[in-house]
């Protein structure tokens, strides 16, 4: 069965503080889909807020963020490592494979390496 047959959206929240990669992937998941609905987060706090008040079903989260790291917004999110609530995806410039190991062992579903990054091009 479709999401579509039952009128459902599935709820997206990106939080990435790289203002332009943000916008590109929200961007590219709403072409993808009209079923996504895109949450945006710039910082970890705001994540967390939109989190507790919205009907999230997944998360996409840059480890890169001001102010608070990205592995103690995952342990926000996915308390229980092994039994995490919503699917948390790790987006991501920083390529080392401790910090992804890291991840995956807190509760990431998955980590994903971006290339470029806004303040890279």
């Amino acid at each position: 069965m479709s999401a579509s047959m039952f009128n459902y959206r599935f709820s997206i929240l990106l939080i990435d503080g790289h203002d332009k990669d943000r916008q590109y992937y929200a961007h590219r998941l709403t072409v993808c889909s009209s079923e996504y609905e895109v949450f945006e987060a710039a910082n970890g706090q705001s994540g967390l807020r939109i989190y507790k008040a919205c009907d999230i079903d997944c998360v996409v989260l840059e480890i890169d963020l001001p102010g608070r790291s990205g592995l103690n917004v995952l342990s926000d999110l996915a308390p229980i490592a092994r039994h995490p609530e919503i699917a948390v995806i790790i987006l991501t410039h920083l390529h080392f494979r401790s910090l992804h190991e890291a991840a995956l062992r807190n509760g990431a579903f998955a980590v994903l390496y971006k290339p470029l990054t806004s303040g890279d091009l």
